[in-house]
C-alpha cells in the first residue's frame, strides 16, 4: 500500500475503488444508467412485436452517449462542467447530457434508417446484423471468461483477510488455530447454502395442483443431489490444499476464503441452471428473482473488473479517473442488450427464446462447467505462486529467477567468490540449457516487482 493510499480517507477510497460511480460528481450519469438499464429488463419481460428493435436503439443510443463521454472527460476544460459536485451545477450536467444523447439518438437513427443489411454493399455492416449479433457474442463470451476477472477481486479480498488475521513470522500457533477455523467454515458454508435452498425453494418445485407435473420436482431434487457430490468433491480439494500447506508450514485461510467466494458462484451458477428446466408461468417469480440477480452479479463482475485490474486499464491513455465510469456503463448496457435480444429478437434476428430460462440453460452450464475447471486448476496455482504450498512446476522465467537466486546466495554466504563467474559466462551456462535471458529480462524490466528489476535498482 502506498502513502498516498495510507493517508485516503474512506470515503475517498470508496470511491476510488468504484471510479466515482457513486459519487455526486458522477451521480446524474449512475441515475440514468440504472433508469434504462432497469426499464429495457422490464419491458424485456412481456415481449410484443416490434419491442426489440426499440430496446435496442435505447441501449444503443445510450451506449454511445457513454462512449463519446470517455473522450469528452479526457477534455481538461471540460471537468469543471461534467464532474463538478456542486449542487448548483447538476443542471448544467443535465443539460449537457442531454445534449450529447440527442446527438447519439440522431446517429443511431439515421443509421436505422439508411443502414440497414438491405440497403448496404456489405450486409454484414447492416444495424439489423451487426449489431444484435456483436451483442449476443459479447453476452455469451464475457459470461464465459467473467471468472477470470472475478477470481482478482476473490483474490484479493481473501489476501486481504489473509494478512490481517495471520502473521507467519511471529504466531505460527494462531495461524494453525485460524487455518483450521477457515477450514471447518468453508467446509461448513456451502453444506448450510445447498440445505437452505433446497428447503427454501422446495414449494416452488412441487406441484401446485393434483394436475401439474411431477418433473419440476424430480429435476431439482436430482440437481440437488449433483450439487451435495459437487460440494464433496471440492471440499476434498480444499483439504488436499490445506494438508499440502500444513506440510510447507504455511498454514494459511487464503484458500479458504477464496473457496467460499468462489463457490457463491458456483451456487448461483449451478440454481440457475435448474432454474431454467421450469416454465415462464410456473417459475414467473423465480424467474424475476434470477434476471435481477444475474443483473446484480454482471454489475458486480464489471466492478470487479476494474477494482481488480484498475492499474492494467489505465495503462490505456483513454481512461482517466473520470472517464472510465462511462466504459462501464456501455458495457454493462451492451451486455444485457445481448440476453434481450435473444428474447425480443432484434432486427434479422428473431426471438430465439421464448424466456430467459432457456437462454441460462446453456450458458449457466457452460459458466458453471468453466467455473469448476477453472477452480480445480487455480486453487492448486495460486497457492503455488504465492508459496504456500511445495511449487511442482516452474515456468521458464521463474526457473531463470531462481538460478539467479542461487549464484547470489552463493555469493552472499561466500561459497562462490563474486568474479570467479564473470556475469557474461553465466548467461552463456543459461542459454546453453536453453534457457532465454533476453526474453526474461524483457519481461522483468516491464515488471517493477521483480527479482532482477529490484536487483537492477540496487546502487552499484
Amino acid at each position: 500500500m502506498s502513502q498516498n493510499d495510507k493517508h485516503m480517507s474512506l470515503k475517498e477510497k470508496f470511491q476510488s475503488t468504484f471510479h466515482s460511480i457513486f459519487s455526486l460528481s458522477h451521480a446524474i450519469y449512475s441515475i440514468c444508467f440504472f433508469i434504462v438499464l432497469i426499464t429495457c429488463i422490464v419491458l424485456s419481460f412481456n415481449p410484443v412485436q416490434g419491442l426489440g428493435d426499440i430496446v435496442l436503439f435505447i441501449i444503443t443510443s445510450f451506449a454511445l452517449t457513454f462512449l463519446i463521454y470517455i473522450f469528452i472527460g479526457r477534455v481538461p476544460q471540460m471537468e469543471e462542467i461534467l464532474f463538478s459536485e456542486e449542487r448548483k451545477d447538476q443542471v448544467k450536467k443535465v443539460v449537457f447530457f442531454l445534449i450529447i444523447y440527442v446527438i447519439s439518438a440522431v446517429i443511431i437513427l439515421l443509421y436505422f434508417f439508411f443502414g440497414s443489411s438491405s440497403q448496404l454493399p456489405i450486409q454484414f455492416l447492416g444495424w439489423d446484423f451487426i449489431l444484435p449479433s456483436f451483442f449476443i457474442i459479447l453476452y455469451f463470451g464475457w459470461n464465459l471468461i467473467q471468472i477470470f476477472f472475478l477470481k482478482t477481486g476473490f483474490e484479493n479480498i481473501a489476501i486481504n483477510v489473509d494478512e490481517k488475521l495471520i502473521n507467519r513470522e511471529y504466531s505460527s500457533i494462531k495461524a494453525d488455530i485460524f487455518a483450521i477455523l477457515f477450514l471447518i467454515i468453508a467446509l461448513i458454508v456451502p453444506i448450510v447454502i445447498q440445505l437452505g435452498t433446497y428447503f427454501g425453494f422446495l414449494s416452488f418445485f412441487e406441484p401446485q395442483s393434483p394436475t401439474d407435473s411431477l418433473e419440476p420436482l424430480y429435476w431439482f431434487n436430482g440437481w440437488n443431489i449433483a450439487v451435495f457430490i459437487i460440494i464433496a468433491l471440492t471440499s476434498y480439494r480444499l483439504i488436499y490444499l490445506y494438508i499440502r500447506s500444513k506440510k510447507n508450514k504455511t498454514p494459511n485461510i487464503f484458500s479458504s476464503i477464496f473457496y467460499i467466494l468462489i463457490w457463491l458462484v458456483i451456487w448461483y451458477r449451478s440454481f440457475s441452471f435448474i432454474n431454467s428446466f421450469r416454465s415462464v408461468s410456473f417459475a414467473l417469480g423465480i424467474d424475476i428473482f434470477r434476471a435481477f440477480t444475474d443483473v446484480l452479479l454482471m454489475v458486480f463482475t464489471a466492478f470487479m473488473v476494474f477494482t481488480g485490474v484498475g492499474k492494467k486499464i489505465y495503462k490505456f491513455k483513454v481512461f482517466n479517473k473520470n472517464n472510465i465510469a462511462f466504459f462501464l456503463f456501455a458495457f454493462t448496457l451492451i451486455y444485457i442488450e445481448g440476453q434481450i435480444i435473444m428474447i425480443t429478437g432484434a432486427g434479422s434476428i428473431s426471438g430465439t427464446y421464448t424466456n430467459r430460462s432457456q437462454i441460462n440453460l446453456l450458458n449457466n452450464f457452460i459458466v458453471l462447467s468453466t467455473t469448476l475447471i477453472y477452480y480445480w486448476w487455480y486453487s492448486q496455482y495460486v497457492l503455488q505462486r504465492k508459496g504456500l504450498i511445495y511449487r511442482q512446476k516452474f515456468n521458464h522465467d521463474e526457473v531463470i529467477s531462481l538460478v539467479y537466486d542461487f549464484k547470489d546466495y552463493l555469493i552472499n554466504s561466500g561459497a562462490l567468490p563474486p568474479h570467479k563467474i564473470s556475469d557474461r559466462e553465466f548467461r552463456n551456462y543459461l542459454q546453453s540449457k536453453k534457457l532465454d535471458v533476453e526474453k526474461y529480462q524483457n519481461t522483468t524490466s516491464q515488471d517493477p516487482d521483480s527479482a532482477e528489476s529490484k536487483e537492477e535498482q540496487k546502487p552499484k
